[in-house]
C-alpha cells in the first residue's frame, strides 16, 4: 500500500510540475492547436520567489525553466502582474555560449584582424541558465513581470543557449564582468570569462516584444590584450535580434573594449536569417567607457567578417547614448577608438528607415592614420577597416542630426552620419540629415563590371543636409522622457527620452503614395594594350564642366608634390616612396593606378596613392565652394553630369559605361514608434514619430 502511495505521489507531482501547479489548466503538457497540431501547454510561475520548486514556494521561475521543455512556454500567474522577481542565486557560474574568436596578424599595412571561427565559450554567471529555446511570455500581465539581478555577487540575469522569446518583460541589475579564470596559467584557451550581455546573452535568435532592459552592466578586462576580452551589449548580446516595441535605456559597458552599450548583435554569424531587426523602439542613455568603444546605442557585426548581413532599423528613436573613455589608463587612449555615438556597424548593410538619431555623443584623444582615418566619429558610423568593408548603408525619412564629437581638450562638432568605407552609401529620399561624412567612403574604382565609380547614392527626392534639431524636432519642449529610468549616457542621471515630436521641416513632408529612387551607376574600361589615363581624362573633364580654369594642373602639381614627399615607412630613415606591386616608385599622376587584388586591395599599400587621390580630389573640389555642391561632393547627380555612355573624345581609349536602374520603390511606414497610424494628414512626417 505505502509504495502505491509513493508512486501516485510522485505521478502527482510530474504533472503538477508540467501544469504550472494552476488553476486554469489542468489538460496536462500536450495540447493541440487549431490546425490540430501538438502543442506543449504553458508552464504557469505562480511565486516571485527565485527558489527551487517547494510546496509553500509553489512555481518559482528558476523551476519553470529548468523543467519546461525545449519551445514550451513559460508564462506568469494574474496575481503575480506588475511583480518584481528578485534573482539572487547564480545558477551557473561558467555559463556557456557560442562566441567568436579572433586573431591578429602583420601585414605590410599593419596588424589585421581576421576571425578564427565561432566556438563555445565561457560567459561567467547567470542567475537564469538554459540550454534550449526559452520562451517567457507575460503578455496577459497588464504591468508585464519584471526580472531583477539582486543577488551579492556579480551575474547577468539570463543566458539562453538557443532561440529566446520575450513578451512584456523587464530585465535589470544584471551584471556580466569578465573574471580571471587562468589559474595563472599564461598559455589558457580562455584566459578570462566573457563579460558580454549585461540583462540577457543569447546564442541564438533573440526575440523581444514589448520589453524593457534598462540598468545592466558589462565590464571587460582592462589590460592591452583586449579583442578577445571585450564587453559586449549593456543589455542584450546576441546572435540574430528581433526587437519589437522596446526600450533598452540606461545600460552600461566598461572596459578596455565596449561595443553595442543598449544592444549588441553579431547578425547571423550561424544563422539561416539574414536580417535582425529593431522596431518601433527607444534605444537611450545608455554607455560606453573603453579606449575602444564601437555603437553606444547598437551595434551590428553584419554576421561577422566575412559575411554580408542586414540590421535593419525602424521607427526608432537612438539618443542620448554617450561613447567614451572616462577612468580609462592613459596609456591605452593614445590607440583609442570611439565611433557611433548612436549606431556603429562593422560588417554587413545597415538600413535606416523612420529613425531619429539624436543628441548622441563621443568623446576621445583625437588622431588619423596615414590615410586619415579618424578614429572618432558621431551619431551613426560605419567600420573603416583597411581589410574589410560594410555592404550598404541606407537611409528613408530618417531625421539624423545634432549628434556630437567631443574631442580632448575641448574641441566640439557636429557629425551625424560616417559613411566609413561603405560600397555604396544610398539615400532611399526625405531625410533630413545635419553633417555628412563622406571621406572615407570606398574610392571609386573603374573596374568593369563592378558598377563602383559612383558609390553616394545622395541627395535624393526631399533629402536636405545641413540641418540642426531646430530645424526638424520640438526642442523647445525637448523629448518625452521615461518616468523612472536614469540615463548612464548624455545627461547622466537625468531620465532617458523615450521620443522626439517633429517640428518645422520634418512635418508634412513625404507623399503617402508610393515613389521611386533613381540610381546612377557607372564604369569605365580602357583599350587592350593602351595605357590607363583615367584619371588625368578624369580631371580634364571636372575642370571644364564646372569651369574651373586652371584647376587641373594646380591639383596634378600638387597631388604629385605630395606623392614625392610623402613617407610610406616611417619606421626606415629618409622618404620612402610608394610603389607599385613591381616594386617601381609612384611618383606621378600617370604612375597612380587601381591595382587590385579584387578582394584585398584596400590594404595593399601599392593602391594607397590610389586612394590618396581621390580623398584629396573631394577635398580640393570642397574647397572651390561650387554652387549647388553638397556634402556628397561626387554623387549620382554629378557623375550622370559629367559623362554618357561610349567612347570619350578626349580619349577615345577609355570607354564609359553611364546608366540608371529605378527599381527602388518607397513606401511610407503604417505605423509610427507609438504604433500610431501614419499619415496624420496627406503627407507623412520624417522621423520615428507622425505628429497628431
Amino acid at each position: 500500500m505505502k509504495k502505491s502511495l509513493l508512486i501516485l505521489t510522485f505521478l502527482l507531482s510530474i504533472i503538477l510540475v508540467f501544469s504550472g501547479c494552476s488553476d486554469d489548466d489542468d489538460d496536462g503538457t500536450v495540447k493541440k492547436n487549431n490546425n490540430g497540431a501538438v502543442t506543449l501547454a504553458p508552464i504557469v510561475v505562480n511565486s516571485l520567489t527565485d527558489a527551487a520548486l517547494t510546496r509553500k514556494a509553489g512555481m518559482t521561475l528558476r523551476a519553470a525553466l529548468n523543467t519546461a521543455a525545449s519551445n514550451q512556454p513559460i508564462v506568469f500567474h494574474p496575481s503575480l502582474d506588475g511583480g518584481v522577481i528578485q534573482l539572487t542565486i547564480v545558477g551557473d557560474g561558467h555559463t556557456i555560449l557560442k562566441g567568436e574568436v579572433m586573431g591578429m596578424r602583420e601585414e605590410e599595412s599593419g596588424p589585421v584582424s581576421y576571425l578564427e571561427g565561432y566556438f563555445d565559450r565561457d560567459y561567467g554567471k547567470s542567475a537564469l541558465y538554459a540550454r534550449k529555446n526559452v520562451i517567457l511570455d507575460a503578455s496577459q500581465l497588464p504591468n508585464g513581470i519584471t526580472l531583477e539581478w539582486a543577488g551579492v555577487e556579480d551575474a547577468r540575469v539570463l543566458a539562453v543557449y538557443g532561440d529566446l522569446t520575450m513578451n512584456n518583460v523587464a530585465v535589470t541589475g544584471g551584471r556580466s564582468v569578465a573574471e580571471d579564470i587562468s589559474g595563472g596559467d599564461v598559455d589558457a584557451e580562455q584566459p578570462w570569462t566573457l563579460g558580454r550581455g549585461g540583462g540577457v546573452a543569447v546564442w541564438g535568435v533573440a526575440s523581444l516584444k514589448d520589453c524593457t532592459l534598462y540598468g545592466n552592466y558589462c565590464e571587460g578586462d582592462f589590460g592591452r590584450e583586449a579583442r578577445d576580452r571585450g564587453a559586449f551589449g549593456g543589455g542584450v548580446y546576441t546572435d540574430i535580434v528581433h526587437l519589437q516595441d522596446c526600450i533598452v535605456s540606461g545600460n552600461s559597458i566598461y572596459g578596455s573594449g565596449a561595443a553595442g552599450g543598449g544592444v549588441f548583435s553579431v547578425t547571423g554569424a550561424e544563422s539561416k536569417e539574414t536580417v535582425s531587426t529593431i522596431e518601433r523602439c527607444s534605444i537611450t542613455g545608455n554607455h560606453l567607457s573603453a579606449a575602444m568603444t564601437y555603437g553606444g546605442g547598437v551595434y551590428s557585426d553584419g554576421g561577422s567578417i566575412g559575411n554580408s548581413k542586414e540590421l535593419r532599423l525602424t521607427n526608432c528613436t537612438i539618443a542620448r547614448n554617450l561613447a567614451d573613455a572616462s577612468g580609462i589608463q592613459p596609456f591605452l587612449l593614445g590607440m583609442g577608438y570611439w565611433r557611433g555615438g548612436g549606431v556603429y556597424i562593422s560588417n554587413g548593410s545597415l538600413t535606416l528607415k523612420s529613425c531619429t538619431i539624436v543628441e548622441n555623443e563621443v568623446h576621445g584623444l583625437p588622431r588619423t592614420d596615414s590615410l586619415g582615418k579618424s578614429n572618432m566619429a558621431g551619431g551613426v558610423a560605419a567600420t573603416i577597416g583597411n581589410a574589410h568593408a560594410v555592404d550598404d548603408m541606407k537611409i528613408e525619412h530618417c531625421i539624423i542630426a545634432g549628434n556630437t564629437v567631443h574631442e580632448t581638450g575641448g574641441t566640439i562638432y557636429d557629425h551625424d552620419v560616417f559613411t566609413g568605407t561603405v560600397f555604396y552609401f544610398r539615400s532611399r529620399g526625405y531625410n533630413r540629415l545635419g553633417v555628412v561624412d563622406f571621406s572615407q567612403i570606398l574610392v571609386p574604382v573603374g573596374e568593369r563590371n563592378w558598377a563602383s565609380l559612383c558609390r553616394k547614392h545622395f541627395p535624393k527626392t526631399g533629402d536636405a543636409s545641413g540641418v540642426l534639431l531646430d530645424d526638424v524636432l520640438d526642442m523647445v519642449a525637448g523629448p518625452v522622457l521615461h518616468a523612472s529610468i536614469l540615463s548612464t549616457g548624455v545627461d547622466a542621471g537625468n531620465p532617458v527620452p523615450l521620443y522626439y515630436e517633429p517640428r518645422g521641416q520634418a512635418l508634412d513632408q513625404f507623399p503617402a503614395p508610393q515613389y521611386y529612387i533613381q540610381e546612377v551607376f557607372a564604369e569605365y574600361w580602357v583599350d587592350q594594350d593602351t595605357e590607363d589615363n583615367f584619371l588625368e581624362f578624369f580631371l580634364a573633364r571636372l575642370e571644364d564642366y564646372y569651369n574651373l580654369e586652371g584647376f587641373a594642373a594646380g591639383f596634378t602639381e600638387d597631388f604629385e608634390t605630395f606623392l614625392s614627399t610623402v613617407d610610406a615607412d616611417d619606421k626606415t630613415d629618409g622618404v620612402q616612396h610608394y610603389t607599385d606591386p613591381d616594386g617601381n616608385p609612384i611618383l606621378t599622376l600617370a604612375d597612380t593606378l587601381w591595382f587590385g587584388p579584387a578582394d584585398t586591395w584596400p590594404k595593399e599599400v601599392s593602391n594607397y596613392p590610389y586612394i590618396h587621390f581621390w580623398h584629396r580630389l573631394d577635398a580640393a573640389l570642397a574647397d572651390e565652394n561650387i554652387p549647388g555642391m553638397g556634402p556628397e561632393i561626387l554623387g549620382d547627380n554629378a557623375w550622370a553630369a559629367l559623362f554618357d555612355s561610349g567612347e570619350q573624345a578626349e580619349s577615345p581609349n577609355i570607354t564609359m559605361r553611364i546608366w540608371s536602374i529605378s527599381g527602388y520603390k518607397s513606401i511610407m511606414e503604417n505605423l509610427d514608434q507609438l504604433g500610431l497610424a501614419r499619415p496624420v494628414n496627406d503627407r507623412g512626417d520624417i522621423g520615428a514619430i507622425e505628429l497628431p
